[in-house]
């Protein structure tokens, strides 16, 4: 997996007065449930080595059943770009900016929003 060398961005840190940010790595805490990471393994080779790792971070913190759902979503999308949502908004918007990465790499993003990054 790769190892984020750089702090990570907090919005809050820029868009608010007087805030502290204190970083903390539990990743180790929040492991990928194994049902979820043979999901992924499906789409190993039809993205990059940092987006896949990228992806795979971004299903930590969520119970194991939610995360092999994340995990589907991920795939149908890779291959078929359908974006399935959940109801759920933490995992929907986890998911959104999933497609939005994907979708850039595979080079379907809308033209007009490229200059974003």
């Amino acid at each position: 997996m790769t190892v984020m060398t750089k702090q990570r961005l907090v919005m809050t840190s820029i868009f608010v007065d007087g805030v502290k940010v204190e970083d903390e790595d539990m990743r180790m805490d929040f492991l990928v449930a194994k049902k979820a990471e043979r999901e992924m393994e499906t789409i190993r080779k039809k993205v990059s080595q940092g987006l896949f790792d990228l992806l795979m971070m971004q299903l930590m913190g969520f119970r194991g059943d939610m995360q092999y759902v994340m995990a589907e979503n991920l795939v149908i999308f890779t291959c078929d770009h359908t974006a399935y949502t959940t109801g759920c908004p933490s995992v929907d918007t986890v998911l959104d900016i999933c497609y939005t990465w994907i979708a850039d790499e595979q080079g379907i993003i809308v033209k007009n929003f490229k200059n974003l990054k």
